[in-house]
């Protein structure tokens, strides 16, 4: 039955069933016999589809009107019709590959039924229809006709067959049934086609199947081959594995570790090297450690620098190697290399069971990586508690920058500037002008005040030790290095250095700090292996530093690299003003500390000291209100106008009477010396008679029968500073050669 939509098309679609009428010429009907006859035997002689296609289209022309023959079949879920051949006299709109849904169209009616249908106006057809998009493309080749004819094969529908002419009215009942045949030949060459490609399916299908049965056959064997060794393995790879484990939880040295390991992995392999790339690696080391197998008869540590490949072991590809990563308590410590100059020997390796190996060799790894960390942490406590009771128990020479003049106001306005960056800072001034204080503030003021401060005197270290001092020192690394020891600059880690009289710096010692400046990586006296450090620097020095370098004394590019923020402190004769409140200031601390009540200074001992050049700057003002506040008996600051020349002056002693009223001082003489001259001069002696050397047997620490750590206190306190060879004085320079 008709659909509704359909029924309302009556006035412009026909349908026929299969009694329609036969055609009323005898002669087209021959002809037609005819045709039908020779695709029968195309057919038969196995003929493909698009061969019958163009004999129909060439055979029919003067027997049935047409213009364009095209054929669609159905296929997929849901059923759709997909255009597979057509033969049109003119450009084609509606392409090969064109589809359509089938349910729900007017075509769906037509294969069920099996009826053929008429469409003689397809304009009026597109009018009533104008969803139908392939009624507008066959249109708008200049169709005006069309008729279609269901597919029929096995009894079941497999398409359609579409005749369209440019004619109107072309197509008629007698059309029908004489085409009817053809269809039928179509549908059979169609459906031949199809079983055609399924049969060829089928064989290949079954030609597969052969291959994989006997595929299943080789991977049947070939796993009854693997289980048997896999089983005559398993004893060998477990004592394998737990002689692995003893070596390397034998040792919590991660180069030990490391180094049993790759000894281990190289007899069970062969391989030719084994890298270790730890993620833990800081700024300047690479990480990496590498054991290299080759003619010498013991494995030899290639150089952190080396790249494996050279020369010596000629490991020409890179390539052959295989990586395993190494995980313990879910964190990455970085990936495990093994490699051989035979390709073909990585072919043979127990993948699983290094991948085993490497398991087992990250625990041993992070024990050790973590236990050096802790005796490195332990080590540097220990250190820093050390130093920060030597701090404790030293003097400070200043509270506080005390200064309101414009000279002092730049000065902290450096201060500022630079404090919260990292950047090295070279300060710069004559000797007790306060570069200690200057580089406390900076330090202080920075992100890294949480963090020690470590204070070095480059002139009062011996030029053998220094090194030692501020890098540290391995065990063995010279007579008398029975243990590792932590230089400075690892003792500052995270915080800051403050290097005092830097341009003192023996050669050695500045060819490692530049290298701390621009690679931010050290190694120890005596040791190979490269240490990060993130240590700002701060130096001081009370030459003229460039001039120093010009005159080949200091390196240049050293120099360049600390000169990144000078800072220059005035003297004291150049910021006058600030003179009372630095008075004031150690008035109130020497009182407090020698429990007087100094509160008054006389006017003209204020001018006095006003008009003073102050050579010692301000520690000898320091010094001079130490000693005025001994003698000063009451709330007055009494000072001698004949210190600020270098002469000793009568020295007042209070006698009680009998009354118990004091009387007036008595003089110790003209020529008497204070005790602090007396021990100046002695130390300057000492210093002078042993080469400025501290230190050692034959320095003026043992000739003065001190230790070299209170010598150098008592040094700091009276202004000392030694320099070990006479130099020449740089312009500008105050004090005689010993650096006073």
């Amino acid at each position: 039955m008709k659909t509704e939509s359909e029924l309302s098309l009556s006035g412009v679609v026909s349908y026929f069933a299969e009694d329609s009428l036969p055609t009323d010429s005898a002669a087209a009907t021959d002809c037609y016999q005819q045709l039908a006859g020779e695709l029968l035997e195309q057919l038969n002689l196995g003929r493909d589809f698009e061969q019958l296609l163009d004999s129909v289209y060439s055979r029919l022309a003067g027997l049935v009107p047409y213009n364009r023959i095209a054929v669609a079949i159905i296929e997929g879920q849901p059923s759709r019709l997909r255009l597979i051949s057509c033969r049109c006299d003119g450009e084609m709109t509606l392409k090969i590959g064109y589809a359509a849904r089938l349910v729900g169209s007017t075509l769906a009616h037509l294969i069920e039924t099996g009826e053929a249908r008429i469409i003689n106006d397809l304009d009026a057809y597109q009018r009533q229809k104008p969803q139908s998009s392939s009624t507008r493309l066959i249109r708008s080749e200049g169709m005006l006709s069309n008729l279609t004819l269901p597919l029929i094969a096995d009894g079941k529908p497999i398409g359609v067959v579409f005749f369209s002419s440019r004619q109107p009215q072309a197509y008629a009942r007698q059309h029908v049934s004489l085409l009817r045949r053809l269809a039928g030949h179509f549908a059979i060459s169609i459906e031949k086609a199809r079983w055609a490609e399924e049969l060829q399916q089928t064989n290949q299908q079954l030609a597969e199947a052969n291959r994989a049965k006997d595929r299943f056959l080789d991977v049947l064997k070939e796993e009854v081959d693997k289980q048997t060794e896999q089983v005559r393995l398993s004893e060998q790879r477990y004592r394998l594995l737990v002689r692995l484990g003893h070596l390397v939880t034998s040792s919590l040295n991660l180069r030990e570790v490391f180094e049993l390991a790759a000894i281990e992995l190289h007899k069970l392999v062969g391989c030719d090297w084994v890298e270790l790339h730890r993620a833990d690696a800081g700024e300047g080391d690479t990480g990496r450690l590498a054991i290299v197998f080759d003619s010498e008869p013991q494995p030899h540590w290639c150089p952190a620098g080396e790249a494996i490949g050279d020369s010596r072991n000629s490991l020409r590809g890179r390539d052959r190697q295989s990586r395993w990563p190494l995980i313990s308590r879910g964190r990455n410590l970085g990936w495990l290399e093994i490699g051989s100059r035979d390709h073909n020997l990585l072919e043979s390796w127990d993948l699983e069971l290094l991948g085993e190996i490497a398991a087992q060799l990250s625990s041993a790894i992070d024990n050790a990586s973590a236990y050096g960390k802790i005796d490195r942490l332990k080590r540097q406590l220990e250190q820093q508690n050390v130093y920060l009771r030597e701090e404790i128990r030293s003097d400070q020479s200043f509270g506080d920058i005390i200064g309101t003049s414009e000279a002092m106001r730049q000065v902290r306005l450096a201060i500022r500037q630079v404090a919260s960056t990292d950047s090295t800072v070279l300060i710069l001034g004559e000797t007790g002008t306060g570069k200690e204080l200057i580089a406390r503030a900076i330090h202080d003021q920075s992100a890294r005040h949480e963090k020690l401060m470590v204070k070095v005197n480059c002139a009062a270290l011996a030029p053998n030790l220094i090194t030692s001092e501020l890098f540290g020192h391995e065990s063995g690394a010279f007579t008398g290095a029975i243990s590792q020891r932590i230089g400075r600059f690892e003792l500052a880690d995270g915080g800051s250095i403050f290097l005092d009289e830097i341009s003192e710096m023996p050669a050695e010692a500045q060819a490692m700090l530049l290298r701390i400046l621009q690679e931010r990586v050290f190694e120890r006296v005596g040791g190979n292996v490269p240490i990060p450090v993130n240590t700002r620097v701060i130096a001081a020095t009370n030459r003229d530093l460039k001039t120093y370098a010009d005159q080949g004394h200091f390196r240049s590019d050293l120099y360049y690299r600390l000169h990144v923020f000078p800072i220059r402190i005035p003297p004291l004769r150049d910021r006058k003003e600030d003179i009372g409140q630095l008075l004031d200031h150690f008035a109130r601390r020497f009182s407090e500390r020698m429990n007087k009540r100094i509160n008054r200074i006389p006017k003209r001992t204020l001018e006095m000291l006003l008009e003073y050049d102050w050579p010692g700057n301000v520690r000898e003002l320091e010094n001079l209100v130490e000693r005025a506040t001994i003698v000063s008996p009451g709330e007055t600051l009494l000072v001698d106008a004949t210190w600020l020349h270098g002469r000793a002056s009568p020295l007042p002693v209070a006698q009680a009477s009998v009354s118990g009223s004091a009387t007036q001082t008595a003089p110790l003489g003209e020529h008497s010396l204070t005790f602090a001259n007396i021990e100046r001069q002695a130390i300057l002696d000492a210093l002078g008679s042993r080469g400025g050397r501290i230190y050692g047997p034959n320095g003026a620490a043992a000739q003065l029968r001190l230790k070299p750590t209170t010598l150098y206190g008592k040094m700091r306190k009276l202004g000392i500073q030694v320099r070990r060879q006479p130099t020449v004085q740089p312009p500008g320079e105050t004090g005689p050669a010993t650096g006073e």
